[in-house]
């Protein structure tokens, strides 16, 4: 059961029993009024009467007396009148109590002795009435007789049950309309800031948005929505608090998975720079001089050869690892880095011609400086453009662009501000969607046998993280990649366009 429903329950049950009460006293000190007035109403009729019939016994008026008596039965109130001669016998009365015989002997024996009259009530048949007994003398104080007034009730039951008729319907006004404003209450005051609340409840227990409740009032009910709100900002105090708790812990476990196989590599490319490095020399050496002493051995020089690019290409491969596991503090300097882009994209000039790609370049001179290790950075977009070249074996287009922007880091560590974003895009053969999550491991790679380390894509993003900036990646297989490097921009005097930016080709 509702709440409203109760409240009106509780309330009307109460007034019923109060308006039944006052229903009941009301009507009582109504017939009891009612009586009196009869009363009064009854002897003035019996004085009136009194006095007719003494002046008409007076006269000797028999025939009056006989037509008073009449009339007197047709009187709203008045079922009828006697008349007793001064011994007590019947004289005359009405023809509407000839079917009811006398019966006040002793009433009337008392008046005739006494002189004082008499009201008593009684039931003439079915209808209660009042009976006025009263003595009638002559001019000189002679008795006359006697005469008797019958006043009807029935008129008292008829106001009682009139006003019962209107306690009742009053009583049912007055609950329906109670009712109605209790339900109307209930409903604007109980029941919907209730369901308000209740609302709220299930947006907050469904792991949605905190949700809050509108304070309209100062009552209970408005403190006590005044404190769910208070208990929501909380919970959602603590949800941020806990978003936060996680994301650091993500980030936490994002450094250690950066860290553990960087410690593992610093430790393995340790112990392989000492037991290959020496080794790898005497076999290079070795094997050129193998190569020169059998010259004219075709075969020999062909197997030879091999030998000395593949010995050369893992002697390049160890110090990358170094650089890989050391991961070397970045010395930073104001760097514009449209010019250091420029000088990688010069290096490769030659690449571009013989791989048949065209580049087309945004390098604005008036780009903002960032503090940068300019080796390292130089080193960062090597790689990158490379791969784009490596990407488009049949020739294709490579955009290089570099501008301001204001964006947000993905790991939120920094509040959004300055950064200065440097894209990469080609129009080769794309990464395919499996393989996009795992670019940046160590040691893995979509190149051929031979063509790649695994480390580029690795070691760059080291880089640039050690720069305050992130590396983003776009991809659709068949029709190209695109990588965005986001470096923070700080506050550096600019620099001329003249000024040397370390790295080289």
């Amino acid at each position: 059961m509702k709440i409203g429903t109760k409240l009106t329950l509780f309330l009307t049950l109460p007034l019923i029993v109060l308006m039944l009460g006052f229903g009941y006293l009301s009507q009582r000190a109504s017939r009891e009024r009612l009586r009196a007035e009869m009363l009064r109403e009854g002897r003035g009729i019996a004085l009136t009467a009194r006095a007719a019939l003494e002046d008409y016994l007076r006269d000797r008026q028999i025939d009056d007396i006989r037509e008073l008596a009449e009339k007197m039965s047709g009187y709203e109130r008045v079922a009828g009148m006697r008349v007793f001669r001064p011994d007590g016998s019947l004289f005359t009365q009405s023809r509407s109590l000839e079917a009811f015989p006398f019966g006040q002997h002793a009433d009337l024996s008392r008046v005739l002795s006494d002189g004082a009259p008499v009201e008593t009530r009684r039931m003439l048949g079915t209808e209660p009435v009042v009976s006025f007994l009263f003595l009638l003398r002559g001019p000189s104080g002679e008795l006359l007789g006697a005469g008797q007034v019958y006043q009807l009730e029935a008129y008292i039951r008829e106001e009682s049950r009139a006003t019962r008729n209107f306690l009742a319907a009053l009583t049912l006004v007055m609950i329906l309309g109670a009712g109605a404003v209790v339900l109307t209450v209930t409903r604007l005051g109980v029941s919907r800031p209730i369901e308000e609340l209740i609302k709220s409840f299930r947006e907050v227990g469904t792991g949605g948005a905190v949700a809050r409740v509108a304070v309209r009032r100062r009552d209970e009910f408005g403190r006590l929505a005044g404190e769910f709100n208070n208990m929501c900002r909380r919970l959602e105090a603590a949800r941020y608090s806990l978003e936060e708790e996680q994301a650091q812990r993500r980030r936490v476990e994002d450094h250690l998975r950066d860290v553990e196989p960087l410690a593992t590599l610093g430790r393995f490319s340790a112990g392989l720079a000492h037991e290959i490095g020496t080794p790898l020399n005497v076999i290079g050496g070795r094997a050129e001089s193998l190569r020169r002493k059998l010259s004219g051995n075709e075969f020999a020089d062909r197997n030879l050869s091999i030998i000395v690019t593949q010995i050369d290409r893992i002697a390049r491969i160890v110090p990358r690892m170094l650089d890989f596991a050391k991961a070397r503090e970045p010395q930073l300097a104001p760097t514009q880095v449209s010019r250091l882009l420029r000088r990688v994209l010069e290096f490769l000039a030659e690449r571009f011609e013989e791989a048949g790609v065209e580049v087309r370049a945004n390098l604005p001179l008036e780009s903002p400086a960032v503090l940068v290790d300019s080796d390292q950075m130089y080193e960062v977009f090597l790689n990158l453009i490379t791969n784009a070249v490596d990407a488009m074996p049949q020739g294709g287009m490579l955009r290089v662009e570099a501008k301001a922007c204001h964006a947000l880091p993905p790991e939120r560590r920094m509040e959004a501000g300055p950064f200065l974003e440097v894209s990469v895009e080609d129009s080769g053969t794309g990464i395919r969607r499996e393989h996009l999550d795992r670019i940046f491991d160590p040691f893995f790679t979509t190149k051929g046998v031979g063509k790649g380390s695994g480390l580029g894509l690795s070691v760059s993003r080291g880089i640039v993280r050690r720069h305050g900036g992130w590396i983003e990646v776009k991809s659709q297989e068949g029709r190209g990649t695109r990588f965005t490097v986001y470096l923070p921009v700080h506050q550096v005097a600019s620099l001329p366009l003249g000024a040397a930016e370390g790295g080289g080709a």
